[in-house]
């Protein structure tokens, strides 16, 4: 193949391109300025790669050769055949995704998608910092994380990107222009859109690194970045359900009570959690039970297991107390950061390899006694401050803030699925960078404080989140830091974040009642008849929901799925929903619209257009593209079911559920439909190699038929399962008791039912 080089010296810059005249194999493709070189790397997944080095910074990587890797994105992946088009203003790499081109007069890359429309444009650019223009001042924006600032839409918005306790950096913003950005800095970063556009500026890095994603829809921009980065795996089907915590249970008699008087009160639940200080006299980071505490732990999982039939879920710091035998092996070693405190202790260096890997050793104990879950407190790290004063083994912490929590989860996600290859584990952290979904991690909000106002801003700061490609995250049901379960005014707050943690990921009560007293009670029977009732009757019906619950974990892993949805993920078209901080999708079919006010008995809904509703405790019709106001006492949070949905659920609410039990199939008949039902082994990775289920159900609303198509996986494969039918086409006083329409056997292969 022929090259030929052409030099322009143009106003602005010294241009020197060297480029073939057909189409490219090669990896990056070099543009040299006067100012630095710019690389292009497109993939053949529907993302490329952007770097900026300047002429005074050191080249990592020579013209044409594969770029270092990146922390967070995946090593290997293939990249795109290209097109160079060249002019005497411009040069245009074209790819089957998209197009950058490169204006040699005023050197701006326009990003553009296989159609050729404009996606956006980086105007300015220098080391660790970029502008972009985009094309609509109407076009929304979504993700960089969780913040507490009630921010959703964040045009005409600033954030500082850092981590610490209740915020979370994920560096990645998503369009519904159709684009998505990863910019790709571990270091504090600010992000800004005004007047004069929308642009990344970090503190440190020797050059400029981002992605640049593309897709019709926000799903498959998500999409696209997760083949990027990793994709979602299946969590433990029972850590879907109910996780009863609180700070804490500070004996192994506490924790065996509460399971007994659980099941007592008929409170249906997955999982117990013992929080810090478990280790008492060995002290932190002993990875051992404090006898005196804790006498017999075996004795007390197995209790859990076989006599409560719960999980067990443990938390681990990344700290060690000096003194401590396990301090002195990674001080020793110089596997610590020193200054670097957390607790009463000092973090370890998760940069450093051989250090991930002792931390891994000097778990082994506590691994080995069989808990179900790991709860990864602390991993910003914790004591902020005092780490950004060290050195870690990968430079100055400043350099790399950002990522300890990706390192901290990814190093306990694959050794724990080496050692335990057939067992998927349950990990819960307080933080997260971009590409943590690939480490199997559910994230909560952290310590944040007990009052309505900080309950609507999670609703915010999940939803944004959740756009970054992260799928499973939660709250401590009726914040951490206060309350008073004794308290009215506290009950209904209480009640009220209960009823919305039904609908988040994780479903996870927790928090530190009475600042400072670590006794006090966060059990349902502590705040009273009537709330213990609600609750209760809201875990019943997480479970009743399990079958859909689940199934959006399936969507999630294999076909990259968001279950928690800002509104602009299904209605794109309605600009009304760009800004709507207090509603959410939760899964293609229910609308979810919480109470964020005390006092509060009823509240104004905005049912997005593009589809009718009914609501989901009456059944009431309405049509799209309306606010109607619902009534909204304290039981009751508005909920309501998109029209055409398929809602698979289990007669009996109940943790026991097993995968092959009978289920009823809700179909909401005003309009056409379809479902994909999900099913597996809810423990193993055996999904992995095809061990699954997708059963893709349809509905024909005029022909009044429901299509259950060839099962796709192997996974129960000729095995019978029992559907009741049940048709919702008018009001109802009870969902739950509407009389089943028709049943039917399915064996795996195409049935269409008549109803």
């Amino acid at each position: 193949m022929k090259k030929r080089m052409i030099i322009f010296v143009c106003s602005c810059f010294l241009f020197t391109a060297v480029f073939p005249t057909g189409k490219v194999s090669a990896k990056a493709y070099c543009i040299t300025t006067e100012k630095g070189k710019i690389y292009l790397e497109p993939y053949d997944i529907g993302a490329i790669r952007v770097r900026f080095v300047n002429s005074g910074s050191y080249v990592r990587f020579a013209d044409n050769e594969k770029p270092v890797s990146s922390y967070a994105v995946t090593p290997g992946l293939p990249t795109a055949d290209y097109d160079i088009e060249e002019t005497d203003s411009r040069i245009a790499l074209k790819t089957h995704f998209c197009s950058i081109t490169y204006d040699k007069v005023d050197g701006e890359l326009i990003f553009s998608d296989a159609g050729q429309r404009k996606l956006l444009t980086e105007t300015e650019r220098d080391i660790r910092q970029s502008r972009f223009r985009l094309p609509s001042d109407d076009e929304a924006l979504y993700g960089l994380g969780q913040f507490r600032d009630h921010h959703l839409n964040l045009r005409g918005k600033t954030r500082e990107l850092v981590q610490f306790n209740t915020q979370a950096a994920v560096p990645v913003i998503i369009s519904t222009g159709g684009w998505g950005i990863f910019w790709d800095n571990p270091s504090r970063t600010v992000y800004s859109d005004d007047e004069n556009g929308m642009r990344f500026i970090s503190d440190y890095g020797d050059e400029t690194d981002y992605y640049v994603f593309t897709g019709k829809t926000l799903d498959e921009i998500v999409s696209v970045y997760r083949r990027l980065t990793g994709r979602a795996p299946m969590i433990p089907l029972w850590a879907l359900g109910y996780h009863q915590s609180r700070n804490k249970y500070a004996t192994q008699a506490e924790v065996l009570d509460i399971a007994n008087r659980m099941v007592t009160e008929k409170i249906p639940f997955g999982s117990i959690f013992i929080d810090y200080y478990y280790w008492g006299k060995y002290g932190t980071g002993s990875h051992r039970f404090d006898e005196s505490l804790f006498p017999d732990s075996k004795m007390m999982l197995d209790s859990l297991h076989n006599v409560h039939h719960t999980h067990a879920v443990i938390t681990v710091w990344p700290t060690f107390k000096p003194g401590t035998e396990h301090y002195r092996e990674l001080h020793d070693r110089g596997f610590l950061i020193e200054g670097a405190k957390a607790l009463d202790g000092i973090v370890y260096d998760v940069f450093n390899p051989q250090a991930r890997e002792l931390y891994w050793k000097q778990l082994q104990p506590l691994i080995e006694k069989g808990f179900d879950g790991w709860f990864l407190d602390g991993p910003e790290p914790d004591h902020t401050p005092s780490f950004l004063t060290a050195t870690t083994f990968a430079g100055p912490a400043p350099t790399v803030r950002n990522l300890y929590p990706l390192l901290h989860s990814e190093n306990f996600y694959s050794r724990y699925r080496q050692s335990y290859p057939g067992k998927r584990p349950y990990l819960l952290t307080r933080c997260a960078w971009a590409s943590q979904q690939r480490a199997g991690t559910a994230v909560w909000s952290g310590d944040i404080p007990t009052t309505f106002d900080e309950l609507e801003k999670q609703i915010t700061a999940g939803l944004n989140f959740t756009a970054t490609g992260i799928p499973y995250w939660t709250t401590d049901i009726g914040g951490y830091s206060g309350g008073d379960p004794a308290d009215e005014s506290y009950r209904e707050l209480f009640a009220r974040w209960f009823e919305y943690g039904v609908f988040c990921p994780i479903f996870r009560s927790h928090g530190r009642r009475y600042p400072g007293d670590t006794r006090a009670p966060n059990e349902l029977w502590a705040y009273g008849t009537e709330v213990q009732e609600i609750c209760t009757e809201y875990i019943r019906l997480r479970y009743a929901l399990m079958p859909y619950i689940y199934s959006l974990s399936g969507l999630t892993t294999h076909y990259s799925y968001t279950p928690m949805r800002l509104l602009a993920f299904d209605f794109p078209e309605d600009p009304a929903v760009f800004d709507c901080k207090d509603e959410f999708m939760y899964g293609p079919s229910l609308l979810v619209c919480p109470v964020t006010k005390a006092g509060a008995g009823r509240r104004e809904v905005y049912l997005p257009k593009g589809a009718s509703w009914r609501d989901f405790r009456t059944g009431q019709a309405y049509r799209g593209g309306q606010t109607v106001t619902v009534e909204a006492p304290l039981h009751i949070i508005p909920v309501f079911v998109k029209a055409g949905s398929i809602i698979p659920v289990y007669p009996e609410s109940s943790p026991d559920y097993q995968s092959g039990s009978p289920v009823k199939l809700y179909v909401f008949a005003d309009d056409d439909g379809s479902f994909e039902w999900y099913d597996d082994d809810g423990v193993s990775f055996d999904y992995e190699e095809g061990n699954y289920s997708f059963i893709p159900i349809s509905y024909d609303c005029r022909k009044k038929e429901l299509v259950f198509e060839e099962q796709k996986g192997t996974y129960a494969t000729g095995q019978t399962r029992e559907i009741q039918i049940v048709v919702v086409d008018k009001n109802y006083d009870n969902l739950f008791a509407i009389p089943v329409t028709r049943k039917i056997s399915y064996n795996g292969t195409k049935v269409i039912v008549k109803i």
